[in-house]
């Protein structure tokens, strides 16, 4: 008897590792590269004992062969990595929100680490970012994050075959929202840009002679940093409302 139980449940811890741990690994916040490597395995591999035991009636029988076995790993891991995918995707508006914001107020040279991206980035893009973790766990959205793990039982069941095309269809739908969302975040920004730039070349044509550059420079930099003061906290805000959106769509 213990023979045959003990394989079944191997087999379902497996499968359940796979997904959490490839969710873990890649979704933002509790996957970002400054968090150790050891630590999002370490994570993934508990919550896996949390979750089995409410999913252990989903799993299927265990396949005759190595290949459906190996398949079913397969189709396990493709679904936990587009759905980090998915919010690391949405995460990204953030990046394109700065990076829009620092061209327009003449700070793009300055680099800094971005956590989300794992790579330099504009300084006022890696603020965002960073302003968007932080809010994501003042607001208890990682929690959102781990309930929304464990339901995607519910919405990709194991075993069953994965819709390739409306997986395609997600990526590219969350890709033109996240980018639609980052310019609806910098909009006033460039907005401004365009009349400050209009306002330079106006004063350039009537002083001749006239030095904008001197005035202006400084003058873009400290507007931008006011303007952003002014606009954070509502740019974060939209930010919040379409990634808790995509999180509750996780839940079924």
């Amino acid at each position: 008897m213990l023979s045959e139980v003990l394989p079944m449940e191997a087999f379902g811890f497996l499968l359940v590792t796979v997904r959490l741990a490839a969710i873990v690994m890649v979704m933002p916040v509790l996957g970002d590269t400054s968090i150790p490597r050891r630590f999002r395995v370490t994570f993934g591999f508990v919550l896996a004992l949390i979750v089995y035991s409410n999913v252990r009636e989903l799993i299927p029988p265990i396949p005759q062969s190595v290949f459906g076995l190996l398949a079913m790993m397969v189709k396990e891991l493709l679904v936990g990595v587009i759905m980090g995918l998915a919010t690391r995707i949405l995460m990204s508006a953030t990046h394109v929100a700065g990076t829009v914001i620092a061209f327009q107020t003449g700070l793009g040279a300055a680099q800094s680490f971005d956590p989300a991206q794992g790579s330099q980035s504009a300084l006022v893009a890696a603020f965002m970012t960073y302003v968007a973790i932080t809010m994501i766990v003042v607001m208890d959205l990682h929690h959102l994050m781990i309930l929304g793990m464990a339901h995607s039982y519910e919405k990709f069941p194991i075993g069953e075959a994965l819709p390739y095309v409306d997986y395609a269809t997600l990526i590219v739908g969350m890709v033109s929202d996240s980018f639609l969302l980052g310019f609806h975040m910098a909009a006033p920004f460039i907005v401004y840009a365009m009349l400050f730039n209009l306002a330079l070349g106006l004063v350039s044509r009537m002083v001749q002679g006239f030095q904008v550059f001197f005035i202006g420079m400084p003058m873009n930099i400290f507007m931008g940093f006011a303007i952003l003061m002014v606009l954070l906290g509502g740019m974060m805000q939209l930010f919040l409302d379409q990634f808790s959106e995509l999180l509750v769509g996780f839940l079924g």
